[in-house]
């Protein structure tokens, strides 16, 4: 039977509104609690530390979440769209998550020493003393190392639709986080040093919970699933060029004035991207509601919720870049007084950072649709790389301005390639299909499962 043009528009079917409404709240609760802590964290931190800490905390910082994503290559995320409907099966998802760590481990062992010679050489070049280099440094192996715990169990609360275990651990990881820093701050020992080892003490304590949780809900087996394994590789394989460029990309403003410019510089753009926070919230809101929703969705209500999904995001970035532009005050006093003078830095940020959320949001459908090809990772790079060559050379990023400007017009060009990349996906359909035999699967975990 062929659906009419109002049925193909019926995005909440009232079968499965109840479900989704559960779901919307402990996101909203979960979320909104975290990222409040989280933000709390952040701004506190961005008060209590001078300028040159601050510098040291905010670079830690970034080079900490490039170095993760360039260990991960998005292979966490393969999950959700890869386990589809079977969310029941505990062994189908103990397999998925002792693949992405068997794939994580071996990552870790060729990355981290590669980063840690490049970390060494960007702050000497900064003048940092040899003690907090190498302080920072471990935060960051450690921090790391945890957060592969955290990303691979997290996604197998997220696939079974545990919100509430996955939301309490984050927010006593976080309340934890902000009771350390005001404890430090009293006593007068909060510097950058102790500053990010509070952050590494919370996901260490973060991982480790959501792997005690995850033994009542997954059969993890002792060996890893080669099948699983070439499965999870080949949904990923066209978009690990991607993953690395976006992952450099992150941070890549703050990198350049690491290089080129001062630490005063490197505070300030820190600082902004500390705003660019405030979007978080969003972002996990793809990952744990979005995505899942595009990956069970029938094939004829993709386009409509893709374009409800895009109106209510253009909806919320035209409140924040009004309020930035009009009254810019009302967000630079969470920054403090060291950065009162960012007004116009401000409103470029947050244009920026609404324009990557709209990437982000195109991205994520076409993760959860599996629509990644490599001509898509290619056009997305040739892009980006075309505009920030054309930025450079004709406009330069000697200064703070120029920097977050750099950062908008990064995310400008993948914003354009990736509404490509989707319309494309949609009309040549998916790339990698669920069809791993059931039963080859459990033939080769059998007899070799664990209870994680």
């Amino acid at each position: 039977m062929v659906k009419g043009p109002m049925q193909s528009f019926a995005i909440f079917k009232p079968e499965g509104a109840r479900r989704r409404a559960r779901i919307l709240l402990t996101f909203l609760a979960g979320q909104g609690s975290v990222q409040a802590l989280n933000l709390t964290v952040g701004f506190v931190v961005l008060h209590w530390l001078d300028v040159t800490s601050y510098a040291r905390y905010g670079l830690t910082y970034g080079f900490q979440s490039t170095t993760n994503l360039l260990i991960d290559l998005g292979f966490s995320a393969t999950i959700v769209a890869l386990v589809g409907h079977r969310v029941e099966d505990r062994t189908v998802i103990g397999n998925y998550v002792r693949a992405g760590r068997h794939l994580r481990l071996r990552m870790l062992a060729v990355i981290m020493p590669i980063a840690g010679v490049i970390f060494v050489f960007m702050t000497r070049r900064l003048q940092w003393p040899a003690a907090s280099q190498i302080g920072l440094l471990l935060s960051i192996f450690v921090s790391i190392y945890f957060s592969g715990l955290q990303a691979y169990y997290g996604a197998a609360l997220v696939v079974t639709s545990r919100l509430a275990s996955y939301y309490q651990v984050q927010v006593w990881a976080a309340a934890l986080r902000l009771a350390g820093c005001v404890a430090l701050h009293v006593a007068g020992h909060l510097d950058a040093l102790s500053a990010v080892w509070v952050n590494s003490a919370g996901v260490v304590g973060a991982g480790l919970a959501y792997k005690v949780i995850c033994r009542q809900l997954l059969e993890e087996p002792l060996r890893v699933s080669l099948p699983i394994v070439r499965q999870m590789i080949r949904y990923v394989t066209p978009n690990i060029p991607g993953a690395i460029f976006y992952a450099l990309q992150g941070q890549l403003s703050l990198f350049l004035i690491a290089i080129l410019g001062r630490t005063t510089g490197v505070a300030q753009v820190s600082a902004l991207a500390r705003l660019g926070q405030i979007f978080l919230l969003l972002y996990y809101f793809n990952a744990i509601v979005i995505e899942p929703w595009f990956a069970r969705s029938a094939e004829q209500d993709v386009v409509p919720r893709y374009f409800a999904a895009l109106a209510a995001a253009v909806f919320f970035s035209v409140i924040f870049v009004t309020v930035s532009i009009i009254w810019p005050r009302s967000l630079l006093w969470i920054l403090g007084k060291n950065y009162a003078n960012l007004k116009t830095e401000l409103a470029w940020t947050i244009v920026s950072s609404c324009t990557g959320y709209l990437m982000t949001l195109t991205w994520t459908v076409i993760s959860g649709r599996r629509l990644i090809y490599w001509r898509s990772t290619f056009l997305n790079i040739g892009l980006i790389v075309t505009a920030q060559i054309a930025f450079i050379v004709f406009v330069g990023v000697p200064t703070t301005l120029r920097a977050v400007q750099f950062g908008f017009v990064s995310a400008l060009a993948g914003l354009i390639a990736q509404c490509i990349n989707l319309t494309y996906g949609l009309k040549r359909g998916p790339r990698v299909h669920l069809s791993v035999d059931e039963t080859n699967e459990r033939m080769a975990v059998a007899g070799n499962v664990l209870v994680s």
